[in-house]
Parts: C-alpha cells; sequence; structure tokens
C-alpha cells in the first residue's frame, strides 16, 4: 500500500455488532480501518450459536437467534455470505397452531396431513371456514395494497382492518394473531395494532399472501456464527465487553467516545448500530430530532429457552412443524407469545437422533426446568402507527460522519439489518465497490 493510500485511511467507529454492525463494518473495511465496539462477551447480537457436547461426545452447533433466509428477499445478506463463502443449506419452513383452549392443531406448508393431522380435525366446521376466510384474506389484503397510498388502509391498525371486513374471532384466534406473533416475535394483544398496510407489504415481499410461491429458505451450515467469525476476520480492531458509555460529536464532524474502562478516542466517522433508545443513551449531545424520532421506535423484550422439552410441540405428529405456535388452556399468559423453533428441523440437525433442540420464545413456565440447555434474552422492534411513522423518517438523522443503523430501519428481520449497516456504510462514505486493501490482522480484546 502506498503512503498516499495509507493517508486516506480514516478511522472508523462502529457501535455494535449485530448484522447492521457487521455489515455496516465490512463494508467500511475494505477502505478505512475499523473499529468494532461490542458490549457483550461475543460478537454477533441475534447471530447468535450454541455449541453444544452431548454426552455421547458429539458435538452441534445449535441457533437461537437468526435461523433462516431466504433466495429472494435477502439480496444484501445473499452477497455478504457469497463474498465470505459462507456455506449455507436447505432449511425446513412451516409453521403449526396448537389451541389448547379450542383442542385445534394444524399446520401449514406441510400439505393435506399439516391442515388435518387427525381424523377430529375433518370434524370442525369452525375450521373448515377459517381455511376459507384464509383466501378471502388473502384477496382483501391484496386490495389494501393495490389500493392508494393514502387509503383508510394504510392507516388503519390490523385489528380494525379484521373487524371492518367480518373475519372471525375464529379466524383472529387461531390463524391471524398467531401468524403476526410469531413472525415478529410480539404479545398477541400487540398484534391487532400492527398497521394493516405495513404487515401486508411484508406478508406478499415474503411470498405470504397465496398459498403457493413461497421462497426457498435457508439456513447458514454449522450456525450463523460462521459468517460472524468470517466478517470479524477483516477488520482491524475489536472490542469485546466495551460497552459504549457516551458518544460526542465535535465540530469537525468527528466523534469521541468514551468506553466503560474510561478510555477517550477520537474518529473521524462513526456508526451507532444497536437499538434506538441505546443509541439515545450513549448520545451526549443528542438533538431534538434524533430525540423524537429514536423515542418514538419501542422494543419488545423476550426471554427464550434452548431446550429438549417435546411437550410444548402439537400433540398430533403431522401438526408438528418447524415454528410451533401455542396458545395455553387458558387462553392467556404472562410471557406473551409462546413459539417453538424445531432447531433440529430448521437446521437438518439429524445427525443426534435421541433428542429435539427447541427454542421456545415465552413460556418459561412451561418448559421442564431440566430439558434447558442455555437461556437468552433478545430485543425485538415493535410495529405501532407512530413507530412506523418515526421509521418513515430515519432518513432524516445522520450525517456525512455520522450514521445510525439497525433492523429497525425495517421489518426487523436480519436482511433489515444487513441493509441498513450497507446504507450506513455508504451514508459516510464507504462503497461495497471500493477496493479492499490488503489483508489486515485484527487485534481482539477482550
Amino acid at each position: 500500500m502506498h503512503d498516499s493510500e495509507k493517508l486516506e485511511r480514516r478511522n472508523v467507529a462502529v457501535i455494535g455488532s449485530g448484522v447492521a454492525g457487521l455489515t455496516a463494518a465490512y463494508v467500511l473495511s475494505r477502505h478505512d480501518r475499523v473499529t468494532l465496539y461490542e458490549a457483550d462477551a461475543r460478537l454477533g447480537g441475534h447471530a447468535h450459536t450454541h455449541h453444544l457436547t452431548l454426552d455421547s461426545g458429539a458435538e452441534v452447533d445449535v441457533d437461537t437467534g437468526f435461523i433462516v433466509h431466504n433466495d429472494r428477499t435477502y439480496p444484501t445478506l445473499l452477497r455478504l455470505f457469497a463474498e465470505l463463502d459462507v456455506a449455507t443449506q436447505d432449511s425446513d419452513m412451516s409453521m403449526s397452531i396448537r389451541s389448547d383452549a379450542s383442542g385445534l392443531e394444524y399446520a401449514g406448508a406441510k400439505g393435506i396431513r399439516g391442515l388435518f393431522p387427525t381424523a377430529r380435525t375433518l370434524a370442525r366446521p369452525r375450521y373448515w371456514r377459517m381455511l376459507g376466510e384464509v383466501l378471502r384474506f388473502h384477496r382483501c389484503a391484496r386490495t389494501v395494497l393495490d389500493a392508494p397510498a393514502d387509503d383508510v388502509g394504510a392507516r388503519e391498525p390490523l385489528g380494525e382492518f379484521l373487524s371492518r371486513n367480518g373475519f372471525s374471532p375464529y379466524f383472529v384466534e387461531h390463524f391471524m394473531t398467531p401468524l403476526v406473533a410469531a413472525v415478529w416475535s410480539c404479545d398477541p394483544t400487540t398484534a391487532e395494532h400492527y398497521p394493516a398496510r405495513y404487515l401486508f407489504t411484508f406478508l406478499e415481499h415474503h411470498g405470504m399472501l397465496t398459498v403457493f410461491g413461497s421462497p426457498t429458505w435457508r439456513t447458514v451450515t454449522g450456525g450463523s456464527a460462521r459468517y460472524v467469525e468470517k466478517v470479524a476476520a477483516h477488520l482491524d480492531e475489536i472490542l469485546l465487553d466495551t460497552p459504549v458509555q457516551q458518544v460526542e460529536r465535535t465540530p469537525d464532524g468527528g466523534a469521541c467516545i468514551v468506553d466503560g474502562r474510561g478510555d477517550v478516542r477520537y474518529f473521524d466517522a462513526v456508526v451507532v448500530a444497536v437499538h434506538p433508545r441505546q443509541a439515545l443513551a450513549v448520545l451526549g449531545d443528542a438533538s431534538d430530532l434524533e430525540t423524537e424520532i429514536l423515542g418514538d421506535m419501542p422494543y419488545s423484550v423476550n426471554h427464550a429457552q434452548l431446550h429438549t422439552d417435546e411437550s410444548l410441540l402439537p400433540r398430533a405428529e403431522n401438526a408438528r412443524a418447524s415454528w410451533n405456535y401455542l396458545t395455553p388452556a387458558d387462553g392467556t399468559d404472562a410471557s406473551g407469545v409462546i413459539v417453538t423453533y424445531d432447531m433440529t428441523r430448521l437446521m437438518r440437525l439429524d445427525t443426534v437422533r435421541d433428542r429435539r433442540f427447541l427454542v421456545t420464545l415465552g413460556g418459561k413456565h412451561l418448559v421442564d426446568p431440566s430439558k434447558v440447555v442455555a437461556e437468552m434474552t433478545y430485543e425485538h422492534p415493535v410495529y405501532t402507527p407512530d413507530s412506523v411513522a418515526a421509521q418513515s423518517r430515519l432518513r432524516e438523522l445522520g450525517s456525512g460522519t455520522f450514521a445510525f443503523a439497525g433492523a429497525y430501519h425495517g421489518w426487523g428481520f436480519h436482511e433489515d439489518g444487513a441493509l441498513s449497516g450497507l446504507r450506513a456504510a455508504e451514508r459516510i462514505g464507504g462503497s461495497w465497490d471500493t477496493h479492499a486493501g490488503r489483508h489486515r490482522e485484527r487485534e481482539t480484546v477482550s
């Protein structure tokens, strides 16, 4: 590298090592010297892989956060995986509903056997009517999407849309609420407040407003930690266990960062890739606009368990799926959403034959403690009319040397985080197409 090229390299900080921070750091590292701050002892955020050693001595890697992506709606992530030579494999995407109150169990994307897993299911008139309502819902949702953006469907919450179109309580309880609550990891009572048009745009984008035509879903071979490791190998400096206490922007466009160890460092540019409230907490000079917009974007806190307790799955074998939504008999639960991801099915962990590895979000009291392998806490964005309105104004924030990133810039999924990281890098002068410099040895501080 010539001396002139060395002088052009800026010192850039990225705060947060979720997919948004990792993507921003990777893109910026092609030309700048990047320092990645992470408050946790590991990188990755929702890219969270557990390396387990079984009693037999066999080893297995199980994801508990980010699990799947597809070949249609994850272009940023696919480009990242392709450049880093991240191996992926086909996954199994299906969803089941188990209602202990009504006794109904069924699974979508598994054909007739999933829709009618037992003979008793055939004798449920309300269930037959619900299946018809699913097709009508697809038509009504597409009508909203075809209408002008300022139409009533763009403003009304999901609950009002369902009521206005006469959908039955049975359909809401056994299809609509589970779908929204499971996909967005939100409390079922929150699902009805989701903006209808925003929700339908997502469902259409992911092939979920039709019976056929869904994209091909895949998972990272060996767990999502594999891609995190490959991104990290491209970075100059990684500071683990190093929470940022304060970010103070300077008159020349740079910023001073004070970390949890009391160290103060100056950077030419900064990407803040943490949740909105965390971003506001570290900004010592947050503007009224930043406070207004980021303050209107709430997150929910969800407890998750990695375990082997199959009692949370549907009782009928044919109703068991990759995502399994459970409504307890009394219809209420202090934990909100209860959804169990069958990681054995999703990650094709077929080599382990004596147990199934499951991840359950919510419902902590329902899982046998003796079968719990690990416990985690994750946060997910909550979408309301106010938060969607605030999201549309995120482009007003930032500058040529300071940018925000996170999955909250989109629908809250891994692709949204990756795309926001790319855009944040571009906002402060980075480019994915910039010629990458020679490989640099990185420093890891733990």
